[in-house]
């Protein structure tokens, strides 16, 4: 009787494993964290709208220029996001001490969720490390709607600029949420439209620089708000490293950072982690 009975609860313990999904119904996909520098998750507990947005991983602050606007969930990617008018707003990081933007950049990756929401017939830096007004040093991810066009443009070694070769040939997608990658190794650009390799490039010149570089989010960094975009900015990401193209696809689904035991940063990410992805 005994024997009978072992077999079929055996076989149903089988199925159960076989059939039920191997995460817990609250577990989220958390970002890559290996070379993470900063992160704006732009989320409500980290924003004052008329001062500053906290980078939740390192701690850098970006200080709040025009009269940008926290967006609620409903209108975001992922949680809240920021706002910016396509005028004079955009947010200014200062380096820190010690420094985490103003480095030496071997590699650098930049990712971000944008919607951008109207054209103006100019040159627009979603993200940009740059060194503005020498333009010298520049890493930016862009779009320029008077050429229709949009890529990863990274300026090193005082060369030329060159950011035209380079770039897809059609304007950046307008009114929906895209997911752009931008990665430099010290050679080679590689920029991520969905997760999409849409260009590769050669750049020469080498690491960027150590010295004088600035970021800003939503323009350039100089303040003279000739870049600046019309459009929402969720979930920016900077890393010292090339990410990978599987790297780069695992963040398009991230809603947040890693909350796994192993993580040095647990007590950080599980504060921040975001709740569903919108």
């Amino acid at each position: 009787m005994l024997k009978k009975l072992v077999l079929p609860i055996v076989s149903l313990i089988v199925i159960i494993l076989l059939t039920c999904p191997t995460l817990p119904s609250y577990a989220v996909i958390g970002a890559v964290e290996d070379g993470l520098v900063a992160y704006w998750s732009f989320d409500r507990d980290t924003v004052q709208i008329q001062k500053q947005a906290e980078d939740i991983f390192s701690g850098l602050k970006a200080v709040v220029k025009g009269d940008p606007e926290l967006a609620a969930t409903d209108k975001c990617k992922v949680g809240e996001c920021i706002l910016f008018d396509g005028v004079d707003d955009n947010l200014l990081v200062e380096d820190s001490d010690p420094p985490k933007i103003d480095r030496d950049w071997d590699e650098i990756t930049m990712e971000c969720w944008v919607f951008i929401t109207a054209l103006d017939d100019s040159w627009n830096r979603i993200i940009s490390l740059d060194d503005m007004p020498a333009n010298k040093a520049v890493v930016s991810l862009y779009y320029d709607d008077d050429d229709n066009r949009h890529g990863f443009f990274v300026k090193t070694g005082g060369q030329e600029t060159k950011a035209a070769e380079h770039t897809v040939l059609e304007d950046i997608p307008l009114e929906q949420w895209i997911h752009l990658v931008g990665t430099y190794d010290g050679q080679t650009v590689h920029y991520y439209v969905d997760g999409k390799q849409e260009k590769k490039y050669a750049v020469p010149g080498g690491k960027l620089p150590k010295g004088g570089l600035k970021l800003a989010i939503g323009d350039r960094s100089d303040g003279v708000n000739a870049d600046a975009i019309q459009g929402y900015v969720d979930e920016f990401r900077i890393y010292d490293r090339a990410l990978t193209a599987a790297e780069v696809n695992n963040n398009i689904r991230a809603e947040g950072l890693d909350i796994s035991p192993t993580s040095n940063h647990l007590s950080v990410t599980w504060g921040h982690i975001k709740a569903r992805r919108r």
